[in-house]
C-alpha cells in the first residue's frame, strides 16, 4: 500500500514508500484512509521541532478520515462501512488529562495517517459527522476540538464577545462555534481580504493588526471599553500581552499554541487586577469530541477548507502551511 514516510527531519525527507497492509487485532479497526488535514504540529514533527521524542522513520500527520473496512472481535464502537476520523489523544476518553496518557498521540510518537490502510485501537477513532465528506471530516480532530474545548471551558453563551487571533483552522472553527452559541466575535488578521472573508462567515468586527499593532485598545473600544469575555489565543508570546489588554475583568484567555514564541513576558499587575483566567488547552477528551460531533450534525456546520492537495503533494501542502497564506484548513485528498 502507498504511504508517506519521514526518514529524517526536513521536508526533503518526506518520501512515498510501499508498506505491507495491516490487519486488525481483537481491539483494532482497519480503516481505508481517504483524507487528511494539516496542523502546525505536523510541521513541527517534520522539521524536527516536536516537543516529544520520535523514532524515525515514521508516517506523519495526525488528522485523517476514512471508512471502516474490518473490525476486531472485541470492537463494539464501529462496524464496516462507518465513516470515522482519527482521535489524536488516543487514551484520553473522559475527565481530566493524566500524565500517563501523554504521548499516546497519532502522528508521533504513534504512526500518522498518510497511508492508504491503517489499523487503530477503537478508542483512537471517532464517528465522523454524517453530512460531511471525508475531506471535511479530516479537519476536525485537532483544530475543531481545540476550538470547541476553549469555548466550553470559557462557558461562552449568548450576548458575550470572543476575540479570535488569525484566520487559521482553530480560529475559524472558534468563529463558527461562537456564532452557534450566540456570541459576538472580533477577528484580527494582517490581511484585509481575510478579514472580509471572516466577516462573510459571521465575524462582527475585523481589525488589521499590521495597521494597528496595539490592537488591544481597539478591541476594548469595540466592546464599549469593557473588553472581551474570552480570547482564543493561537499565537503565543508575540500577542499575549495584547490579548491581556483586550480581555475584560474576570475574562478568559485560552492559550492554544506558540507559533509566535514560547517565552512570554506579561504585566502581572493586569493578570491579578483583572482576575484573568489563563487556561492552557491541548485538545480535549473523547467525550467532548462526541459532543462536538453531535453539535456539528445538529446545525449542519461545514468546515472552511482553504485548499486541497493530492496524496503526493504533501511537501507542497506543508510549504503552503508555513507560508501562512491559508484561510481555514489545508486538506489532503488521497484519491487526487
Amino acid at each position: 500500500m502507498r504511504a508517506i514516510e519521514l526518514s529524517a527531519f526536513g521536508l526533503d525527507h518526506l518520501q512515498q514508500v510501499d508498506l505491507s497492509a495491516p490487519r486488525p487485532g481483537p481491539n483494532g479497526v482497519l480503516v481505508r484512509m481517504e483524507a487528511a488535514s494539516l496542523n502546525f504540529r505536523d510541521y513541527m514533527l517534520v522539521s524536527g521541532q516536536l516537543y516529544r521524542g520520535v523514532q524515525l522513520p515514521i508516517v506523519p500527520v495526525s488528522d485523517g478520515a476514512g471508512t471502516v473496512l474490518e473490525v476486531g472481535e472485541a470492537v463494539t464502537r464501529f462496524k464496516p462501512g462507518d465513516g470515522v476520523t482519527t482521535f489524536y489523544k488516543s487514551r484520553w476518553i473522559a475527565g481530566a488529562m493524566r500524565p500517563e496518557w501523554e504521548g499516546a498521540e497519532i502522528g508521533a510518537p504513534y504512526p500518522g495517517v498518510m497511508r492508504e490502510l491503517a489499523c487503530f485501537d477503537q478508542y483512537s477513532l471517532a464517528r465522523a459527522p454524517g453530512h460531511l465528506s471525508s475531506l471535511q471530516a479530516a479537519t476536525l480532530p485537532i483544530a475543531a476540538l481545540t476550538a470547541w474545548q476553549a469555548l466550553e471551558l470559557a462557558r461562552i453563551t449568548t450576548g458575550q464577545t470572543v476575540l479570535l487571533l488569525g484566520t487559521g483552522g482553530v480560529s475559524l472553527f472558534a468563529l463558527q462555534f461562537a456564532k452557534l452559541r450566540g456570541a459576538r466575535t472580533i477577528m484580527i488578521s494582517s490581511s484585509d481580504d481575510k478579514l472580509d472573508r471572516a466577516k462573510a462567515l459571521g465575524a462582527d468586527v475585523g481589525i488589521n493588526y499590521s495597521k494597528h499593532p496595539q490592537w488591544g485598545a481597539l478591541v476594548r473600544e469595540a466592546t464599549g471599553g469593557a473588553g472581551v469575555d474570552a480570547v482564543i489565543e493561537t499565537i503565543g508570546a508575540a500577542t499575549l500581552a495584547q490579548s491581556l489588554d483586550a480581555v475584560r475583568m474576570h475574562g478568559f484567555i485560552a492559550v492554544l499554541g506558540w507559533i509566535g514564541g514560547m517565552d512570554a513576558t506579561l504585566p502581572l499587575s493586569k493578570v491579578v487586577l483583572k482576575r484573568v483566567h489563563l487556561q492552557g488547552i491541548s485538545v480535549a477528551p473523547l467525550e467532548a469530541h462526541e459532543r462536538m460531533v453531535a453539535a456539528i450534525e445538529a446545525t449542519g456546520l461545514e468546515p472552511e477548507i482553504d485548499r486541497v492537495f493530492g496524496f503526493a503533494q504533501l511537501r507542497a501542502a506543508f510549504e503552503h502551511l508555513v507560508a501562512g497564506r491559508h484561510f481555514g484548513k489545508l486538506a489532503i485528498d488521497f484519491n487526487a
